[in-house]
């Protein structure tokens, strides 16, 4: 299944927490909000996604938080131990289309 198929989101919390999990076993950090609905599949942000979204990266073990990126506060998710948590999580697009998860350093 592509990753960045649009998902019907009346229908699937089992795929996207699948997607999420993929896409983020055994990462720690902080993941931008808006990221993570990306991640599961979604073109763009609805109160649903976000809730389908959320509801998932709960049961994956992250927590729901505000964090800073480049200076700017944004919701997010953290998971990790404190230091842990301050390496920052980006969802870049690869040369092949696909969505990829990459680390930074604090």
């Amino acid at each position: 299944m592509d990753a960045d198929a649009d998902v019907d989101a009346d229908q699937d919390l089992i795929t996207v927490r699948s997607r999420l999990r993929s896409a983020l076993e055994g990462v720690h950090g902080r993941l931008r909000a808006t990221d993570a609905i990306r991640l599961a599949g979604f073109k763009r942000r609805t109160y649903l996604r976000a809730l389908l979204v959320a509801r998932s990266m709960r049961e994956l073990g992250w927590d729901q938080a505000r964090c800073r990126f480049n200076g700017t506060l944004e919701t997010a998710y953290a998971r990790g131990s404190g230091l842990e948590r301050e390496i920052i999580i980006d969802v870049e697009r690869g040369t092949d289309g696909q969505l990829t998860v990459k680390a930074k350093e604090p």
